[in-house]
């Protein structure tokens, strides 16, 4: 069904408010609307939980990390139904891999995967997926065994200390504590390397659900009985005891161990750790037939802050943190530019021409700095709450702008793009993510074949919802093509 109702819903077409309406000529936007606007097609397929972890919930090794960033096996399973049958395994990418869905799901399909990740925490739980598939489960039932007929209390502490940052000192009661360092202690006498990696794994995956904290947005939300100082009184639901929290977890990974599919898995992926900034220009021209992935959203969201708890448990101190931050995608206030570094990386690699193309496709979307000249104007009236909001969304377009190029580059003439992201607001106006991205792709040699928008949008913040009414914005997977010829 064709999104003929879009425009009407708005009072104004990306809900600008009558202030700034009068004092911008809004026809960039209208135009890029009008431009696409018979893309933007209604996807009754497609849900929230589809397109979110929801679905991976209950499903055999997606369970095992609850990386609420990610999208669902089904989801990934319905982009290869788009595909239809092909005579040879298709090649597939994911340059966001995060947790890993896009790759496990195409190889289970009978295809081929590369992942690029660079989230520590997405990393270890691909690696653990590996290792499922070659691990002997009588060893890891055997130390599981162990483990349920010692009690917690008798297990010897050892030296292990939680390596607390800033951001998590207090996470943990001094009995959760001290079960987490006798654990450490207990995995420590494991004798199989990947059995010790796979219990290791599952107390990482489980330190939300024993902490007084939660993953919400940008932030951690802390239970009101952590020793912090609060400015709210929150509740979290369910703080397990250690003991409990780490049996389910192993008792998950167990049955799941039984269901695996002899190796398959480890022989068709291949996981490269970095930025994909850096590691798509590695990657060879016109090679593979799809690409399945979700970047950041442009919304401020910081990945450091909100699994600070498994970073410190991989062993990041607050230097390797602040770094991780600087070079994920930018789509944090605290981003710093990259533009620099990237022109000299594409000046060292001769590719003077091509990056010349990227800066000439950024530069000339007209819509993206009209956007941008509003926030600008914003934070020089002093009605931002963060005034380094306008140099994030720039640095967060001008880097998906070279990941779509790169893209396009090494897609195979026929291959096909999928990719799942969220429009976002400031000052209640919606920022057309999806438009824009969707030009990029098209100045890059792209077609654009669908927008696909979610039934249901995504409402703005509380914040913004008092101040500006609700203004539900779109969720969206762009579909791109490369043409044949």
């Amino acid at each position: 069904m064709k999104l003929e109702t879009i425009k009407k819903a708005q009072t104004s077409l990306f809900g600008y408010n009558d202030e700034l309406a009068e004092r911008f000529n809004i026809s960039r936007r209208d135009e890029l609307y009008e431009k696409f606007s018979d893309k933007l097609i209604l996807n009754p397929a497609l849900n929230r939980a589809t397109v979110s972890f929801q679905d991976n919930k209950k499903e055999p090794f997606y369970r095992w990390l609850k990386f609420k960033e990610g999208f669902s096996s089904n989801l990934v399973k319905y982009f290869l139904h788009q595909i239809g049958n092909r005579e040879k395994p298709l090649q597939v990418l994911d340059p966001f891999a995060g947790s890993g869905t896009t790759l496990t799901t195409s190889i289970n399909q009978g295809h081929h995967a590369t992942g690029i990740e660079l989230l520590p925490v997405g990393i270890a739980a691909i690696r653990a997926r590996l290792i499922a598939d070659s691990v002997d489960i009588n060893r890891f039932e055997r130390h599981f065994e162990q483990l349920k007929a010692s009690s917690f209390n008798s297990l010897s502490k050892g030296n292990y200390s939680f390596p607390h940052l800033r951001i998590t000192e207090g996470a943990f009661s001094h009995a959760t504590e001290s079960a987490i360092s006798k654990y450490m202690s207990f995995i420590d006498s494991i004798d199989d390397e990947d059995v010790r990696y796979l219990f290791w794994f599952a107390c990482l995956s489980i330190l939300e659900a024993v902490s007084y904290t939660s993953k919400d947005g940008q932030y951690l939300r802390w239970d009101y009985r952590s020793s912090r100082p609060l400015k709210s009184k929150y509740i979290k639901k369910d703080i397990l005891p250690f003991p409990q929290a780490i049996h389910e977890k192993l008792q998950i990974m167990l049955n799941d161990l039984r269901k695996r599919n002899n190796g398959m898995f480890t022989r068709q992926v291949r996981i490269i750790e970095g930025s994909c900034l850096d590691e798509l220009t590695n990657l060879p021209d016109n090679y593979f037939d799809l690409v399945v992935t979700s970047p950041p959203y442009c919304n401020r969201y910081d990945y450091t802050r909100t699994y600070a708890l498994e970073l410190a448990f991989l062993g990041y101190d607050e230097e390797r943190v602040k770094t991780l931050r600087q070079t994920l995608l930018s789509s944090t206030v605290e981003n710093k530019t990259k533009k620099y570094q990237l022109y000299t990386k594409y000046t060292g690699l001769e590719k003077h021409g091509f990056y010349h193309q990227i800066l000439e496709s950024f530069h000339s979307q007209e819509a993206l700095h009209e956007v941008l000249e509003i926030l600008h104007l914003a934070r020089k009236e002093g009605r931002l709450n963060n005034n380094n909001i306008p140099g994030m969304v720039e640095n967060y377009f001008f880097e998906m702008n070279i990941v779509i190029h790169e893209l396009s580059r090494i897609l195979y003439k026929g291959g096909r793009v999928y990719m799942v992201n969220d429009n976002v607001q400031y000052l209640g106006e919606e920022v057309p993510v999806d438009l824009i991205l969707s030009d990029f792709a098209q100045r890059a040699g792209m077609q654009i074949e669908f927008i696909w928008v979610l039934p249901k949008g995504k409402g703005n913040s509380s914040q913004q919802m008092g101040q500006y009414g609700r203004n539900e914005i779109r969720k969206c997977v762009y579909v791109w093509s490369k043409p044949r010829n």
